[in-house]
């Protein structure tokens, strides 16, 4: 009765390569008739077969090897043609020093790999429209850069040279210095678009996740000390180490981190950061409790030159998103007003294949 209530399949081999044991779950999944397996040979079953040599090398090498707990996930044909996807897992057995056979459990996971690869699916084409989105944006951001770069500079500099010619006690100075100012706010820019733009292919190589933000929060003292900010850093991070382009990800946590310390309510605040290993991949939560974003703003925070700050370009998240998404990557915010904000990036063990 145990046998049969269990949800997955049950073979027992014993050394003279004699199905033993089975239970319905198994006859369903191999695709037999119920209790045909009972006395007779697994090879003579299975062996023969040779679009099933994925799962016959799962019995072999428990034999051979006298693997416990030897898990695999295998293509299996059935003899009606059917195609599987199983989860085998095979335990050689002992008995008082004695060769007591083989136990193999089976489970047929044929519909989460369907749907996993419907979701690899999913995620391959979101990639490339964001690539296709970030290339555009990358076109146009390189056109604006080199249509303002110059007139901005010719602007700065005739400012310059006249606020240099006149007397400072002249009423156009104050008009010339805010025609300065705006030019070097242009300036700034110029200079964010273009290095947006210049932003590479990621070349991932296994790095400390846990050095790049020691060594980002240290560089982040020097800009906390002008802003005359007071944090409170907590970090729970692993020394784990994951393939990602240090230089690119490097720019990435520092503007994660410059825009926490820059939405505190007050010129006191704390930023935690966390880091998971998952699966798939890793998760990585940087969490602040600055004054949060308004539900109105949130649809447009990684959007190019989107800023709620009195003076700012408005591309730090924008970049952020450029380089989590080279790296195969996405990342999202959770915010609500007055509560902080999380900001959740999500990194795939490997990098995908750049689309065509």
């Amino acid at each position: 009765n145990i046998l049969e209530s269990i949800p997955v399949g049950l073979l027992v081999i014993n050394p003279e390569g004699e199905i033993v044991t089975s239970n319905d779950a198994a006859s369903m999944i191999l695709g037999y008739a119920c209790r045909m397996f009972e006395g007779k040979g697994w090879g003579d079953l299975f062996l023969e077969d040779q679009r099933n040599q994925a799962f016959n090398q799962v019995i072999l090498d428990v034999i051979q090897e006298k693997k416990v707990n030897l898990h695999r996930r295998v293509r299996y044909v059935q003899p009606g043609g059917r195609t599987l996807q199983l989860s085998v897992t095979g335990s050689f057995l002992r008995e008082k020093e004695q060769i007591a056979g083989i136990v193999l459990i089976l489970h047929d996971v044929t519909e989460i790999q369907l749907l996993h690869d419907r979701e690899k699916q999913v995620l391959r084409e979101k990639h490339r429209l964001e690539r296709e989105r970030a290339e555009g944006l990358t076109r146009l951001a390189m056109a604006i850069a080199h249509q303002i770069r110059n007139p901005v500079m010719s602007i700065g500099g005739f400012a310059v040279r006249i606020l240099s010619k006149i007397d400072e006690n002249s009423p156009i100075v104050a008009y010339l210095k805010n025609i300065l100012s705006d030019a070097k706010r242009l300036e700034a820019i110029v200079k964010v678009v273009s290095e947006y733009t210049r932003v590479p292919t990621a070349k991932p190589v296994p790095v400390s996740i846990s050095d790049i933000f020691e060594k980002e929060i240290d560089r982040l003292q020097v800009k906390t000390a002008e802003l005359s900010k007071r944090v409170k850093w907590s970090m729970a991070l692993s020394t784990v180490e994951f393939p990602v382009d240090p230089v690119l990800f490097r720019k990435a946590v520092y503007e994660v981190l410059l825009n926490a310390v820059e939405f505190f309510e007050s010129d006191e605040g704390s930023v935690g950061i966390f880091l998971l290993e998952e699966d798939n991949g890793l998760l990585i939560e940087v969490v602040d409790n600055g004054v949060g974003i308004a539900e109105k703003d949130m649809p447009y925070v990684f959007d190019p030159f989107f800023t709620t700050k009195a003076v700012g370009v408005g591309m730090g998240l924008c970049l952020v998103r450029r380089i989590v998404g080279e790296h195969g990557g996405d990342v999202r915010i959770d915010s609500e007003t007055g509560k902080g904000a999380k900001v959740v990036i999500r990194l795939p063990n490997q990098v995908p294949e750049p689309v065509p």
